[in-house]
């Protein structure tokens, strides 16, 4: 195959792929794309089709991510352990081996869009081609001259889109499918050249559902409609807070093809369309749902036989059906193998119960055994579904576009549009589970069930035909809701979400009458109302004051300068919450007691929070002793308050904190803490929380923002360090948007808190970074004009 790469200055003139450009190109070029990168190394690209404008997206993210990307090709090919030493996962290598079978992955090729195809073939042509290009002792030197880093085919990038699926269900529960084993098998099975390494088996009493219930971290996105803008335009805010690096990092840039597709945003790597952007007409961005993908179910065995269930089929027939046993193979280091089976159900893979919750029985104890359905795994509709989106015209037409593809696998979307319009809609993948069925085959139906759907894992009963999930007409995959079964609301004021369930996502119009499984809090099962998260209630917050003028920043509604200052004001909900009851007591009784037994004064710390000004910007002084304060007490639950929740006031309750012994402790021993540290109380939040900076000698780059727990809307996240330091952040701000339109277009400033480049030998590894530190957007250019303004380095033609 002919191969060539040109590169050519920028000129002031439009791209060079135009609906009149007679161009044509040479018979052997497959793929061809032009990539213009402008500030902060954002590309750009241009291609007649959809096979170039993928080859363009891959190239370009190669340049600056090749490392993370290869990387997840080997973990979603089940080679960790072979290729990635300690890093390595037997349970993880044993599940995506089995996971992305051949089978599994032509299924999810036939399902796509022949776009879709030429696309992703184009994204592994593309990232391939970066690599023959630079050679692989010059690639990025966190991976280059690795074992591991080859070209990529679009069967590998099968296996990322595959594992990705997976996020809000099985790939929680990968050691207990692993784990999984009937009462006569123990240990790995057979091979003659098995290894020593065995699986993980996990001994923790309790499943933790911190990562499915949207506990930690989490998003916020706002819509603004025209009632609240002034204007006959939307306003629209979006931040993911996700993982800064892996497979859920975005990249940002921007794809054009002439007279079909015009979008720029960003998107996680391996994706070719974009996730959360704009077009011309619609802006739109995502947050991670509360819904439940999966559902347990529970087996009633066959006596004697830990390998059947008994089954009463729609006909009221019992029947005894198979458990199957599949042998998988994983490559180690060494040409050594190890075999570890996964047994299969009808359902899906089995569990080992025991491992969710020390109180569930082991495989065929009580005759019972525990095996798990996932919606998402069934799901291979989320690329089609991205492209779609992609070329939505206006609020209304994206969610005709979500209902008819059904293909978001986890997430909320929260959009507006040049007409004006605000939406927030949760249509994906959720298994067709009714308030009712969940009652009779779940919470009715045995008292391991009912422990189950108690701790937020919904469970049915297996061995009858009744409790399968239902099927809708509008629905395009069996067994999940369809469209018009998920909720969704259009307004012309607002509409939000900062990872609680769809009952709120307007103070006027709570949605209600939905399944349980779409709620972050499955009992009470008739009740969609629940107590709002203090992120959540920091949102609705932050719209009534602006409403209001209460925020001081002038006028009562939103655009996009004050906007930003609302979401980067870094406020703490938690604070305005409970801290003046704590200073009330703190100033009347300074001594306070200490859980080792001991007292401490707390004259100064008082002092320092009450001049706090409960935010977390770089300079707020005394940010981190009410962290650690609301941290020692641990408010998630909102124990401890004398008003208690109230669904006719669910941003205002739970409200005023019942100071005790308790409380008081919490505060006694944060101080004492950071006294132990030799941390001031005053110190700026600026001084002890940051990013680092590789490429400029371990730089620290201060941080602001917080614990999303603690009410603080600008999440971020990171473990706090033996010293008392918080960083480097590792979870937290990623893709920030904020768009409106005007005549011209969208009007859009946005910021990637990580930056574009993984590779710390990039110029765009920190640089935007910086840019979020000190709260100073970048106005990102869409037009062929602005991209031609703020073009950096010459544009590169790509032809295969």
């Amino acid at each position: 195959m002919a191969v060539s790469l040109a590169l050519f200055g920028c000129s002031d003139s439009d791209n060079s792929f135009n609906d009149d450009d007679t161009d044509t190109p040479t018979p052997a070029s497959t793929y061809e794309a032009d990539i213009q990168r402008t500030e902060f190394g954002i590309p750009h690209i241009t291609a007649k089709d959809y096979k170039g404008l993928g080859y363009g997206v891959g190239y370009a993210f190669a340049e600056d991510n090749f490392c993370s990307l290869a990387k997840e090709v080997v973990v979603a090919s089940g080679q960790s352990m072979l290729y990635l030493g300690d890093e390595g996962n037997v349970d993880s290598d044993v599940f995506y081996t089995w996971y992305n079978s051949p089978e599994r992955k032509a299924e999810f090729l036939a399902a796509q869009d022949p776009e879709t195809i030429d696309a992703v073939t184009g994204y592994a042509a593309g990232f391939s081609r970066y690599l023959r290009d630079k050679g692989v002792a010059n690639i990025d030197p966190a991976c280059a001259n690795a074992e591991w880093v080859r070209e990529i085919t679009i069967d590998d990038l099968l296996t990322v889109y595959g594992k990705a699926n997976l996020r809000g269900g099985l790939s929680n529960f990968v050691s207990r499918i692993v784990a999984a084993a009937p009462p006569a098998t123990t240990g790995i099975q057979g091979s003659s050249r098995m290894s020593s390494v065995e699986p993980t088996v996990e001994s923790d009493e309790e499943f933790d559902m911190t990562t499915i219930n949207v506990l930690n971290g989490g998003s916020n996105a706002y819509a603004f409609g025209s009632e609240v803008t002034g204007t006959d335009s939307g306003v629209l805010y979006g931040n993911p807070h996700e993982p800064w690096n892996g497979v859920q990092r975005f990249y940002e840039f921007h794809t054009t093809i002439p007279g079909e597709l015009d979008v720029m945003g960003a998107a996680q790597q391996g994706q070719p369309f974009i996730n959360i952007g704009f077009n011309k007409d619609v802006a739109w961005s995502h947050t991670v749902s509360t819904a439940k993908r999966f559902t347990l179910y529970q087996l009633n065995l066959v006596d004697g036989n830990p390998l059947k269930y008994k089954y009463t089929n729609s006909a009221g027939v019992v029947e005894e059906r198979d458990i199957e046993k599949v042998d998988v193979t994983v490559q180690l280091p060494d040409n050594q193998t190890l075999v570890q089976p996964i047994y299969l159900s009808q359902y899906g893979p089995m569990l080992a119960a025991n491992l969710l919750n020390g109180l569930l029985p082991t495989w065929g104890a009580n005759n019972l055994a525990y095996t798990i359905r996932d919606a998402a795994s069934e799901n291979p509709r989320a690329l089609n579904q991205w492209r779609s989106m992609n070329m939505a015209t206006s609020v209304e037409d994206l969610v005709d576009r979500m209902q008819t593809t059904l293909g978001l696998g986890f997430v909320n979307t929260i959009a507006t549009d040049r007409n004006g319009k605000a939406l927030y809609a949760d249509i994906s993948t959720v298994p067709n589970v009714t308030r009712e069925k969940l009652e009779s085959c779940g919470t009715n139906a045995g008292i391991f069930l009912n422990a189950l759907i108690a701790s937020d894992l919904p469970a049915l009963d297996g061995s009858k035909a009744a409790c399968e999930w239902d099927n809708d007409a509008d629905s395009p995959q069996a067994g999940i809701f369809g469209g018009s079964n998920l909720p969704f609301l259009i307004r012309d004021d607002y509409a939000l979400n900062s990872n609680d369930s769809y009952w709120f996502s307007n103070a006027e119009q709570p949605l209600t009458g939905f399944s349980p499984l779409l709620r972050r809090g499955l009992l009470p099962l008739s009740e969609d109302a629940a107590p709002l998260s203090p992120r959540t209630r920091m949102a609705f917050t932050q719209i009534f004051d602006r409403l209001s003028n209460k925020d001081g920043l002038g006028g009562n509604t939103f655009n996009l300068d004050n906007m930003q200052q609302v979401v980067y004001g870094n406020r703490s909900y938690g604070a305005e919450l409970v801290l003046d009851d704590v200073l009330a007591d703190c100033q009347a009784n300074p001594t306070l007691p200490l859980t080792d037994g001991g007292t401490i004064d707390a004259t100064q710390a008082c002092t320092v929070l009450s001049n706090w000004d409960r935010r977390n910007n770089l300079d707020s002084k005394g940010a981190h002793v009410f962290r650690k304060f609301w941290t020692n007490f641990g408010f998630s639950s909102y124990a401890g308050f004398s008003v208690p929740f109230d669904k006719a006031d669910p941003v205002n309750t739970p409200r005023d904190l019942i100071i005790n012994d308790k409380t008081r402790k919490a505060l006694g021993d944060s101080i004492s803490y950071y006294n132990s540290k030799n941390i001031a109380l005053d110190a700026p939040l600026g001084s002890l929380q940051f990013v680092i900076d590789a490429d400029k000698n371990g730089e620290k780059i201060p941080m602001h923002g917080g614990f999303g727990g603690e009410g603080i809307f600008n999440v971020a996240s990171s473990s706090q360090n033996s010293d008392g330091t918080y960083g480097p952040i590792t979870n937290g701000p990623t893709y920030m948007q904020s768009v409106t339109f005007d005549s011209k277009g969208p009007v859009v400033e946005a910021l990637l808190a990580f930056s574009q480049a993984g590779d710390t030998t990039r110029p765009f590894h920190r640089d935007q970074t910086r840019r979020y530190a000190d709260k100073d957007w970048i106005r990102l250019p869409f037009s062929a004009g602005e991209v031609s303004k703020q073009a950096v380095g010459a544009k590169i033609e790509l032809r295969e």
